[in-house]
């Protein structure tokens, strides 16, 4: 199991999804599929990172950290139906604590479907510039772990 937290920008997202999700059969499901994608990476850690295709995370290559985005689309075991729009990116930061544990800690919401690749630079350049540091002034016992190079 592993230890995840959630960046407040993250939070109000997720809070705004569901009130939307409230309102229709499809928001309802995008929710479910969002909420199955957090429980896998809660449960399974890093044993859901990968570079297949049916991998629910990947790496985000152009990030000097390591960072990994959960995916909603293509379709994975915990989000089956996932075939269509809207592609959904969760990245998330694996962060050292004080005491030698780590911790995930998933960023934001975020919709590539228009930008496709594209839309990477500028969410890393924001995680990476604002956020990360947002968290770390935060909880100054945790700093985010750096990519590790071979």
């Amino acid at each position: 199991m592993a230890d995840v937290r959630y960046h407040p920008r993250f939070v109000r997202q997720l809070g705004d999804m569901a009130i939307r999700a409230r309102t229709s059969d499809w928001l309802l499901d995008l929710f479910g599929e969002v909420m199955a994608l957090l429980r896998a990476l809660e449960d399974h850690g890093h044993d859901i990172e990968g570079h297949h295709p049916e991998d629910p995370s990947h790496p985000i290559l152009s990030s000097q950290f390591r960072a990994f985005a959960l995916r909603r689309t293509p379709p994975t075991v915990h989000t089956p139906y996932a075939h269509q729009p809207p592609i959904l990116r969760i990245p998330y930061v694996w962060f050292d604590r004080a005491d030698g544990s780590e911790i995930a800690v998933v960023m934001l919401i975020g919709d590539k479907t228009e930008q496709r690749n594209e839309w990477y630079p500028s969410v890393v350049r924001h995680i990476e510039g604002t956020m990360i540091g947002q968290w770390q002034r935060r909880h100054p016992n945790h700093r985010a772990q750096v990519k590790r190079t071979r």
